[in-house]
């Protein structure tokens, strides 16, 4: 049996070497672009919105959760109670290639519209860097590489896992500008589950 707990165990040992690596890679100033705008979208009751196709989707939903939590005016695109993009309002794109057809339109669009558009994404020539005025790349394997070599994360786990951990940190910095605190997310979480 131990043999059949060493993938698990190596994986996550390469997670954390992903993580630590992306710490050294991802710029400063395109975080901190990110916070600003999201802070000036609060101050200004503007909406951030946020999108992301499966997986990746999945990690712009607890990223829209938190944000929430904080008191932010914030929506999943592609909800049926989700509102219209206005100018000055955030999107939130994330897509491992960025180059997700669906994604890049949607950005395409609200950039249109007027709003700014972050793209948190994993390739730097992507579809979906050419829009935005905020561009996070999280340099990681997306679903669309194939090296062709042992599979460590399939897909796109890597950048998946990679952008949750990002934007979970995102929520504490953001948490530590505002003084929100832990009680007051608590207060707005969901309390009909």
């Amino acid at each position: 049996m131990k043999e059949s707990t060493d993938i698990v165990i190596e994986t996550m040992e390469i997670l954390a070497e992903q993580i630590k690596a992306t710490t050294e890679a991802v710029s400063q100033n395109e975080i901190y672009d990110m916070l600003t705008t999201l802070l000036t979208a609060k101050e200004s009751g503007n909406t951030v919105f946020v999108a992301g196709a499966g997986r990746s989707g999945l990690m712009g939903r607890a990223f829209a959760m938190r944000l929430m939590h904080m008191g932010f005016k914030t929506y999943v695109v592609g909800d049926t109670v989700t509102p219209a993009v206005q100018k000055g309002d955030v999107l939130v794109a994330i897509s491992g290639s960025g180059n997700t057809k669906s994604i890049v339109e949607i950005g395409s669009k609200c950039k249109t519209i007027g709003a700014t558009v972050i793209a948190i994404t994993s390739k730097d020539g992507s579809d979906l860097k050419k829009l935005p005025a905020i561009n996070v790349i999280l340099p990681a394997k997306s679903k669309d590489d194939n090296s062709g070599g042992p599979v460590k994360t399939p897909m796109g786990t890597s950048f998946e896992i990679l952008a949750l951990v990002f934007l979970d940190s995102v929520i504490m910095q953001l948490i530590d500008l505002t003084g929100v605190t832990e009680d007051e997310m608590k207060a707005r979480h969901a309390n009909t589950e």
